[in-house]
């Protein structure tokens, strides 16, 4: 965050230094569209900013945390008279085991239906429980990205891509053709 700070700082220095180069070399009236193009253009990108930009990244944000499809796809996957599920772990002995309010539960995968020879220790197990800790189901975790991961990752960019898009889209072309149009051609000029 410091370097995109000082970036901006550097940015804005610079726009500085090419402000007072127009005030001193070229008329007056032509500075002075200069200078309201550049203004025009800094309040308008943090209007845009705050308007536009930040409310679709906050939305990408609130999906992201809200998780509406990874919530509906794991209530569809629960077994009838399952309360929840616990992640259990292989152990060396073909077993699985977990813990819940300081008591162990463990019990062989083969009785499950999973073979033990397919498990490493640490290997990690669904188990599908009751309010008691009676097992309604155990199932093979997938491997791969879970719905959730997914969430996440499409939230993640979302919220960066999207408002890059809108602004190199929508934004950008709008400006460089109306009110930072002066302000743009000095700088090219300016900047050679």
């Amino acid at each position: 965050m410091k370097a995109l700070e000082f970036a901006t700082a550097m940015n804005l220095k610079a726009n500085e230094f090419a402000l007072r180069w127009a005030k001193e070399n070229l008329p007056e009236e032509r500075y002075i569209e200069i200078e309201k193009s550049y203004n025009t253009t800094l309040k308008t990108t943090f209007v845009f900013v705050l308007s536009c930009v930040l409310p679709i990244m906050i939305l990408f944000c609130i999906l992201i945390f809200a998780a509406p499809f990874s919530k509906i796809a794991e209530a569809n996957a629960t077994p009838a008279g399952a309360a929840g599920y616990v992640l259990a772990r292989a152990d060396y002995d073909g077993n699985f085991f977990w813990t819940h309010d300081s008591q162990k539960y463990e019990y062989a995968l083969s009785d499950y239906g999973l073979d033990p020879e397919d498990y490493e220790f640490g290997d990690k197990v669904k188990v599908y429980v009751d309010d008691a800790q009676n097992i309604i189901q155990v199932t093979e975790i997938d491997e791969g990205m879970s719905i959730r991961e997914i969430e996440v990752l499409v939230g993640v960019i979302g919220a960066i891509v999207v408002p890059v898009l809108v602004i190199m889209c929508i934004y950008y072309p709008l400006a460089s053709k109306t009110f930072a149009k002066p302000w743009r051609e000095f700088s090219k000029e300016f900047n050679r």
